[in-house]
């Protein structure tokens, strides 16, 4: 039962099926897909869950680990594939121009829909909204693609963040030397506002010009992310804020305590 309650959740995630009066009912994506994936080698169902973003971790993971060859095809070794992506791994497998022998083989026009912003966004846990999650997933997403259209080696750009939130930012890029560190801010106004922690605060200081933040402002929930992302590099995003820290020393930044540590004088 435990296993049917997973499946069920991972179809509603990405959205083959919908709860509706306490009863499943398949969506017509759902119905498109159980009726024409048969036909279509699998690629249906295959599209359906990478589009979804159930899978974003381990196609980041896929991304960071192989290399692009002069067609645009992802090359990774097999064993390397399997350790970092063994489900995606399994659901490439479906797309009969994907070749997997000692090499995982993916073509360019299965890449572009891996490295899109919509497979990458990770899927919502649940159905309520977590307004400041969902506002930062977007913002480190839009930053990460960012990053990597224009470096020179994409799979140099990694979202740290994904796998360590203590940080102190949320991307690196290893295409810089030294190494860039970028720290994301995406709000739903345009005014430039944002916080920063006590950590994030001490490693702006201590990174120097190697640390930077991206700001998003007019981010919203409502559209779909590839729409989103378009629209809002199309307005100039991100503004980015290079070596924080002296431009917060020369004024052309101001920051203000927004936190106060309250103890008895006494120490008891």
């Amino acid at each position: 039962m435990a296993d049917v309650a997973v499946l069920v959740d991972i179809l509603v995630q990405v959205g083959l099926v919908e709860i509706s009066e306490s009863r499943l009912r398949t969506t017509k994506s759902g119905v498109r897909v159980a009726t024409q994936d048969h036909q279509a080698g699998g690629r249906l169902l295959g599209e359906t869950l990478i589009r979804s973003g159930i899978f974003s971790g381990q196609i980041r993971r896929l991304l960071e680990v192989s290399e692009i060859d002069a067609t645009g095809s992802l090359v990774c070794a097999r064993a390397l594939a399997l350790g970092v992506a063994p489900q995606l791994t399994g659901i490439l497998r479906r797309f009969s121009t994907v070749s997997f022998t000692d090499k995982l083989l993916v073509p360019a026009s299965l890449v572009s829909q891996l490295d899109g912003v919509w497979s990458l966004l990770p899927a919502r846990v649940g159905p309520e909204l977590d307004f400041r999650k969902d506002m930062g997933n977007r913002g480190e997403l839009y930053s990460y693609q960012y990053c990597r259209l224009k470096a020179l080696d994409g799979t140099k750009v990694r979202w740290v963040a994904r796998d360590d939130e203590t940080l102190g930012y949320d991307i690196e890029d290893l295409n810089h030397n030294p190494k860039r560190r970028i720290e994301v801010k995406a709000s739903g106004e345009e005014k430039v506002r944002f916080f920063l922690s006590q950590n994030e605060w001490n490693v702006a200081r201590e990174l120097g010009e190697a640390y930077e933040v991206h700001f998003w402002g007019g981010v919203s929930l409502t559209i779909a992310v590839e729409e989103e992302f378009g629209r809002l590099t199309g307005r100039g995003y991100p503004l980015i804020f290079r070596g924080i820290s002296s431009l917060l020393d020369s004024g052309a930044l101001s920051a203000v305590p927004t936190q106060y540590l309250v103890t008895r004088p006494d120490g008891s």
